[in-house]
């Protein structure tokens, strides 16, 4: 019921999931009758359950009842407000493909160490055709060698990082056919499925057939508030827009540079040397740059209401470098800095140098910018020094370099 974007969580997952294409209706199982005039008064369907049930799937059971026989049906945690509708398209689809299957869920890929340790992600592995074998709060396989190498299983993860790609994490999510649901939801709880509190631990303990299918599309099951602070970033998260600049852009683009060098910059560059900037004076230096005949490309970040928010341009090294590229400036007006939009325009500009065969790229930037950071954490190594006079100050600046571009095409 916690609000994300004006209304609660629970209505975000609901409104994914119908938009799943092969899937003809959603109904909201809950015994909290708050969740269920939250679904009601937004127009959806809900219907209350017994409050006394162990499980999500003994509880939507309870609603299954009352469906036509032979429904194909498809279990969606409350909790996954980022749920992809072709995730769920997907399950189904493998589901009705692999005819002796049970159930069909889904698994990803896990890209942090940390998700590997945290026993609220559910880790499962398969066998050669794709069939669950197990699923647990502890990180399996158990990777034997690399923790008696390492000392521990946590210190392996940190001097090898290839090793997360390993194992997978278990979505919630489940598809069966209305009679074995019903089935399912009789059995008792197994010894299994109390002890690490998974339910499709128990479908297992009674010979089950799980099939389990990868997708690319990433969820973040809401367990915890930091959970649920990261999902309410990304859905709040402004509506941008990420293209190639045109000349028509300019005059937008001129004032992103300067406001953001005026509020950025200020206490750090002579206040002078800031307030001599104007949107006049870089307009005709960003057209001279638009109409230079070398390679040069500029990226901007729209915003569907106050149109260019930020902007990033690159072309030939001003040094000429040994690096194939340099990456003239990023600058966002600064009530859009923070955001996560930076990170996803710097992307852009790495894909795009990339996909024109530009293998490295460098980037100078004052000592004492407030953005270094960001160049690091963007995969930034710092490869020399220079030296760059603004008004009436020297400024020291540091080189930083990227060396292998081909990762992001």
């Amino acid at each position: 019921m916690l609000p994300i974007a004006g209304k609660p969580l629970i209505l975000h997952t609901l409104e994914q999931a119908k938009k799943a294409k092969n899937v003809s209706r959603v109904i909201v199982a809950t015994d909290d009758t708050r969740i269920l005039d939250a679904v009601e008064q937004s127009g959806n369907e809900a219907v209350m359950t017994s409050a006394d049930h162990k499980s999500g799937s003994d509880r939507i059971a309870e609603v299954a009842q009352n469906l036509p026989e032979n429904s194909i049906i498809v279990n969606v945690q409350g909790d996954e407000p980022l749920i992809s509708p072709a995730t769920i398209e997907k399950a189904v689809e493998v589901f009705l493909e692999d005819g002796p299957a049970d159930i069909s869920t889904i698994c990803e890929k896990i890209k942090t160490a940390q998700d590997i340790l945290n026993p609220n992600v559910v880790k499962v592995v398969t066998d050669a055709r794709g069939n669950a074998l197990y699923f647990s709060r502890s990180p399996i396989p158990f990777l034997r060698d690399a923790a008696n190498k390492y000392g521990r299983l946590e210190n392996a993860f940190s001097r090898d990082s290839s090793l997360v790609s390993v194992f997978r994490k278990h979505t919630g999510l489940y598809v069966y056919r209305r009679e074995f649901l019903l089935k399912f939801a009789k059995m008792e709880q197994t010894a299994l499925e109390k002890t690490e509190m998974l339910e499709q631990l128990r479908a297992l303990e009674n010979s089950a057939r799980i099939k389990v299918v990868e997708v690319s599309d990433n969820s973040i099951g809401v367990d915890t508030q930091e959970d649920f602070e990261r999902v309410k970033e990304i859905l709040e998260a402004p509506k941008i827009t990420y293209r190639e600049a045109s000349a028509e852009d300019i005059p937008q683009i001129a004032r992103v540079h300067v406001e953001s060098w005026q509020k950025s910059f200020d206490g750090i560059v002579d206040r002078e040397f800031l307030e001599n900037m104007s949107v006049e004076k870089r307009i005709p230096r960003f057209e001279q740059a638009f109409a230079a005949k070398s390679f040069y490309k500029m990226l901007v970040a729209e915003d569907a209401e106050k149109g260019i928010v930020g902007f990033a341009d690159f072309g030939l090294p001003r040094d000429r470098n040994s690096f194939d590229a340099e990456l003239y400036a990023i600058y966002f007006l600064p009530e859009f800095q923070r955001k996560g939009i930076g990170g996803n325009l710097f992307k852009c500009c790495l894909k795009e140098m990339a996909l024109n065969n530009i293998n490295t790229m460098c980037l100078d930037s004052l000592e004492i910018s407030p953005y270094r950071r960001f160049y690091e954490k963007m995969g930034g190594k710092i490869v020399g020094r220079n030296r760059h006079r603004l008004g009436e100050t020297d400024f020291e600046t540091v080189i930083y370099g990227w060396e292998d571009l081909q990762v992001y095409e």
